[in-house]
């Protein structure tokens, strides 16, 4: 596993893809090269030591070319909100890359990527490394309505998308724990990734028990964290 470092990083862009909801990229070449799906990095946001802790968020997407990564985060408290508000050229202080990230080297074909809400945030960087090593994937992406289904036509890219919302405003109603229990019965997959709430992660994990397919579930600590 590559040693984490801290970097100060340019931000090269940032976009509002909701309510709440930031997309944000940094010239980040040294983790661009060295970072693994599934790991994160600890953002300082704030100037100086205000807020004094550092803001864990998984890495949404990784372009080695130009030496750039990107975050998809939610607002939540003081920290984020100064985050949102960072502009081109702006310095942000991170440390990482960090965590024990999926292990995209295991044999397969067939692969199911489960995602709610903003736990999609780490799922783009594995599809799109998935898709380079010849997987098909279907991926599911679930949300309460649909201001929380987040990049769909990103995912698009890397394997067949399908959307569930509780409201159903967007693909079909139900939860994503329901759109699981679907298409397990409905195909055989060589592993199940998934990233989301705890119950989510536990629902998935009991599915995945329950049929024999092996699973990996992204878990990082101090997720709520504003």
């Amino acid at each position: 596993m590559n040693q984490p470092g801290e970097f100060s990083c340019k931000v090269s862009g940032q976009v509002n893809l909701a309510t709440h909801y930031y997309l944000i990229e940094l010239e980040a070449s040294v983790l661009a090269r060295s970072a693994t799906p599934g790991q994160f990095a600890m953002l300082r946001c704030g100037e100086g030591h205000d807020p004094f802790l550092r803001r864990p968020l998984g890495i949404h997407q990784v372009n080695k070319q130009l030496g750039r990564i990107s975050f998809l985060y939610k607002v939540r408290g003081k920290g984020t909100s100064w985050l949102s508000q960072r502009k081109s050229g702006d310095p942000v202080s991170l440390l990482g890359p960090l965590g024990r990230g999926f292990n995209c080297s295991e044999p397969g074909s067939k692969g199911l990527v489960v995602g709610a809400g903003v736990g999609v945030a780490p799922l783009l960087f594995l599809a799109s490394e998935l898709a380079d090593r010849g997987w098909e994937l279907i991926i599911l992406m679930g949300g309460r309505s649909e201001s929380g289904i987040l990049r769909p036509d990103a995912f698009m890219e890397y394997g067949t998308v399908k959307i569930v919302t509780e409201d159903g405003t967007s693909g079909i109603k139900g939860t994503i724990l329901d759109l699981v229990a679907d298409e397990l019965e409905k195909s055989s997959f060589d592993r199940i990734f998934s990233c989301g709430p705890l119950a989510v992660l536990k629902g998935v994990q009991g599915m995945s028990k329950e049929k024999g397919i092996p699973a990996e579930l992204s878990l990082r600590s101090g997720w709520p964290v504003g």
